[in-house]
């Protein structure tokens, strides 16, 4: 194949062909020219752009096909792999990438290896099993990024904070809302690895467009903290209920506050306290979105006291709440 990865941090450049999760000599994310344009495997994109009312609609990126838009990331580079002959995957994940790549492997034939923190959702990991993938869970996001690197040389891993694949799927999203809204919406995106961040910010510029971002963080893992415009905060200092929100030190840190930046965007951090009205408020609206995604509302929220939303804006919801089932009852309860 005649693509080639490049280390934009220390110079390194691959051979034609070749992959790594991330520069072999310093490790950091690895760039990308020459990738080939694949169409999806199982469908995923085109997800619907819907009305939320007030100048607000809604990307319903839960829609593809394992319930989140890492299926777009996961479903390129997964075919990619195949196609490099690759027969096993690796990955570790807060639980969404882990079961996007569980269900594309068992499409492509792939035997699948996910490693995820013990407290990632319960429902995400019943499911990464009944896809057919072997699941080890760790103590940790950490610990779970560490076990699976040491498989990295055996297996491909999916690496979805440093690989330019993943995020060359995700780019897809970036060009679709190009097509869908005009130049200068804002759009508020959940935000922990970058990579959804990334994507839509590389996919909007490559399709000469220009959005504002706004990246929804939690608190337990405010990456960005110091680097951009902090446009408020919500929901007090916990996190535990943002479980796919969990990196607090993105490879692609420095490239995510300079997309902000050169959007003219900020941050707006939710944590634990906002999140039961962001659900109840969501699921009014008729979206069954995980916590994570529901932010976003509450972050919405915040930029409308301030007086600082413009009237064209777009949510970006994430993954899917049918992974969360019983959290989702007890939060629009007011059980939590």
């Amino acid at each position: 194949m005649g693509f080639v990865l490049w280390c934009p941090r220390c110079g390194v450049r691959l051979r034609e062909g070749e992959y790594r999760p991330w520069c072999p000599r310093c490790k950091g994310p690895l760039e990308a020219e020459g990738l080939p344009r694949l169409g999806p495997v199982l469908g995923e994109g085109s997800t619907p752009l819907v009305e939320v009312g007030g100048g607000v609609r809604a990307k319903m990126e839960y829609l593809n096909p394992s319930g989140s838009f890492k299926d777009r990331g996961a479903g390129y580079s997964l075919r990619l792999a195949s196609m490099l002959g690759y027969d096993c995957v690796v990955v570790d994940s807060s639980g969404n990438t882990g079961l996007s790549t569980a269900v594309y492997s068992a499409r492509l034939g792939l035997r699948a290896r996910v490693f995820v923190p013990r407290r990632a959702s319960p429902g995400k990991k019943v499911l990464i099993r009944a896809a057919g993938a072997e699941l080890v869970e760790a103590a940790s996001r950490e610990e779970a990024a560490r076990l699976a690197e040491a498989e990295a040389e055996r297996c491909f891993h999916v690496a979805h904070p440093t690989s330019p694949l993943f995020l060359e799927g995700v780019k897809s999203l970036g060009r679709e809302m190009a097509g869908e809204a005009r130049s200068g919406s804002t759009v508020l995106v959940p935000a922990s690895s970058g990579t959804l961040l990334l994507g839509i910010y590389r996919g909007v510029k490559e399709a000469g467009r220009d959005f504002r971002l706004i990246a929804v963080q939690s608190p337990a893992a405010y990456s960005l903290k110091g680097l951009v415009p902090e446009l408020g905060l919500t929901g007090g200092g916990e996190g535990k209920l943002l479980d796919a929100l969990l990196l607090a030190r993105p490879p692609r840190l420095g490239e995510m506050a300079r997309a902000v930046v050169d959007s003219g965007g900020g941050v707006v951090v939710v944590g634990d306290e906002a999140v039961p009205g962001a659900v109840r408020t969501a699921l009014r609206k008729g979206f069954l979105i995980e916590p994570s995604s529901a932010a976003v509302f509450a972050a919405l929220e915040v930029l409308r006291e301030k007086g600082i939303l413009p009237g064209d804006t777009i949510l970006v919801l994430t993954g899917s709440g049918l992974k969360y089932a019983s959290l989702l009852e007890k939060l629009s309860a007011g059980a939590i």
